[in-house]
């Protein structure tokens, strides 16, 4: 029969002999020896208890003693009985070091010098052992449920305090204490905490924390807070407004008797645009409308409307068109106007044009048509009504322009128009043919630096002439001009020339040639503050030897913004002409304030 190996039993550290401990190894080998050979295999296989119960498999060492309050109690016979059956595998392997608890002075010192035997070993008296036990078993495992014998208990050693992280062995056979009595448990106390091997549970930072977006969109500020925003109807919007206001002027109906009223002036605007992807269209409505308050009688509606559009027909193709109604009252000044009437005659005016424009390289060139349409309304001299259907007429005229691209933003042209003017009526009431072939020659620059300055100028030679031979042509200087220029950033200046023909109505008199002049500025001192002036320049050179026509005019004004729908408006104006002819010489001072509102 093959004995079980030799335990090493650790010499105890109070300092007793290493013969002592050679005996105790001797004695528990021959007592082993023969405990085995009285025993049968099933008793080795299954142990039974005094009162006939069975333990399956073998009982741990590690299970505590009673609880009991004083370590210096001892057991009873039947618990010193009970506990050497029912442990039969704790004597095995090399034995842990003592218990040492964390709190030096937490138990009383061991003192097993009383049940110590002659050579060192503890004497079996039925004596518990004293400190805790261990099932470790060392280097060598302890042996199978079949091959479990009682040995004779050897000395126990005190078992170390378990490494902070180790399991320890109590814990793995909580299952088998389980079915143990709990008041034969070993109780125990409240250990106290390593604070290095195994710190206290802290809360730890959260590991998905928002992070911010790479790229931040930034709010921008609105550069035109009180624009008006407009009404969008797909892909056209319209930007409507109107003012109310008062007007005081010193001369009502500018002519040259006139007399000082005050004024309800009424102003509707409105301008639509598009959006298009490639082409585009506009609409401008401007009417006004002057009522006497107080003072002299005064009525005079004026009213413009014009549209456009223009069409991009491939790279190098563009089809432009326009149209324009204007409905006016005769100005009492002009030399066209029945002197001595006792109305101011209505005339309506309707123009259409439509061109269209091909760059060949650095060349290109332009052909467009124009039509216009002047009625005048009846004149009244007292209880009589006068007609004016004969100077009803239209005229239609067809331009060629060419030029050469000298840079982007420079380019000459040179321009050459024939038109026919033609009368309703072939005489007029006093047996003149008016009617007469146009022609005019002009030269100039196209200009388009972007947003800082575009339009054209040109300048040339008109001459219109008449079919009646009594009547010389009328001719002269022809200076032409449509810029827009923005020296800085919240200013705009408007600069514009006119050229245009006057007919006659006094027999034996051609007509004349007027040029107007304008030049407006506006200025954007804050978001909500408008500064806007405007002066005009007009000239007329009368064919009848009754010299020139000189005229001038300058206006200032402002425009304070509450919001973007309400702003108040204040200007003021002054306007003359003096002439050879007392009957044009007039002269005009008004002030204006008023409310408008914007959309």
């Amino acid at each position: 029969m093959t004995q079980p190996p030799k335990q090493r039993v650790e010499a105890r550290r109070n300092g007793r002999s290493f013969r002592s401990a050679i005996n105790a190894c001797m004695m528990s080998a021959l007592l082993g020896s023969t405990v085995l050979a009285f025993c049968s295999p099933a008793s080795a296989q299954q142990t039974v208890l005094p009162d006939n119960s069975q333990l399956r498999g073998p009982i741990q060492e590690n299970a505590p003693p009673p609880a009991q309050n004083n370590r210096n109690t001892r057991p009873t016979d039947s618990q010193t009985t009970q506990d050497q059956t029912s442990s039969p595998t704790n004597n095995f392997g090399i034995p842990s070091r003592p218990y040492e608890p964390v709190s030096p002075g937490a138990l009383p010192a061991d003192d097993d010098s009383s049940n110590l035997g002659r050579l060192g070993v503890p004497a079996n008296d039925g004596s518990p052992p004293s400190g805790p036990s261990d099932n470790s078993g060392g280097l060598n495992p302890p042996p199978s449920v079949e091959e479990t014998v009682v040995p004779v208990p050897v000395e126990r050693v005190p078992t170390p305090a378990p490494r902070p992280g180790v399991t320890d062995a109590a814990t793995a056979d909580a299952d088998t204490n389980a079915d143990r009595d709990p008041a034969t448990l070993y109780e125990t106390g409240a250990i106290e905490q390593s604070q290095e091997g195994n710190p206290p549970e802290r809360r730890t930072d959260k590991d998905n924390m928002p992070v911010s977006a790479i790229e931040r969109r930034t709010p921008r500020l609105d550069p035109e807070p009180f624009a008006p925003l407009g009404i969008r109807a797909g892909t056209v919007t319209l930007r409507p407004s109107i003012s109310q206001g008062l007007r005081a002027t010193t001369n009502a109906d500018n002519s040259s008797d006139g007399k000082s009223a005050v004024l309800s002036e009424t102003r509707l605007r409105a301008r639509a645009t598009t959006d298009w992807s490639r082409h585009s269209a506009w609409m401008d409505f401007d009417g006004t409308y002057d009522k006497t308050i107080s003072g002299e009688e005064y009525s005079a509606p004026n009213i413009g409307l014009r549209a456009g559009f223009q069409l991009d027909l491939g790279a190098r193709t563009t089809v432009t068109g326009e149209a324009g109604y204007r409905y006016r009252q005769e100005d009492p000044s002009a030399p066209t106007t029945i002197q001595g009437t006792s109305n101011r005659p209505g005339v309506q005016e309707l123009d259409g044009s439509l061109g269209v424009r091909h760059e060949f390289g650095k060349f290109f060139g332009d052909l467009k048509g124009k039509v216009n349409r002047t009625t005048y309304g009846n004149a009244e001299i007292g209880n009589t009504t006068i007609s004016q259907k004969d100077r009803d007429n239209t005229f239609a005229s067809i331009a060629l322009r060419g030029g050469f691209e000298m840079s982007p933003a420079i380019k000459p042209f040179a321009e050459v128009e024939i038109g026919k003017l033609i009368y309703d009526e072939k005489t007029d009431f006093s047996g003149y043919r008016r009617s007469g072939l146009r022609t005019a020659l002009r030269g100039g620059v196209e200009i388009d630096f972007g947003e800082k300055m575009s339009g054209e100028f040109a300048l040339g030679y008109l001459r219109q002439g008449i079919d009646d031979d009594r009547l010389q042509a009328v001719e002269g200087l022809s200076a032409d001009a449509a810029i827009k220029w923005s020296p800085q950033r919240g200013t705009d200046v408007d600069i514009g020339l006119l050229t245009r023909v006057e007919g006659a109505t006094t027999p034996g008199e051609s007509g004349s040639v007027y040029y107007e002049g304008t030049v407006g500025i506006k200025r954007q001192v804050r978001a909500n503050l408008d500064l806007n002036a405007k002066l005009i320049a007009s000239l007329r050179d009368n064919k009848d030897d009754t010299g020139l026509d000189k005229g001038f005019g300058a206006e200032i004004g402002a425009t304070y913004w509450f919001n973007r729908f309400v702003g108040l408006d204040v200007s003021a104006r002054h306007q003359l002409v003096r002439s050879d002819v007392d009957s044009r010489n007039t002269d005009e001072t008004s002030i204006y304030v008023g409310v408008t509102l914007q959309r």
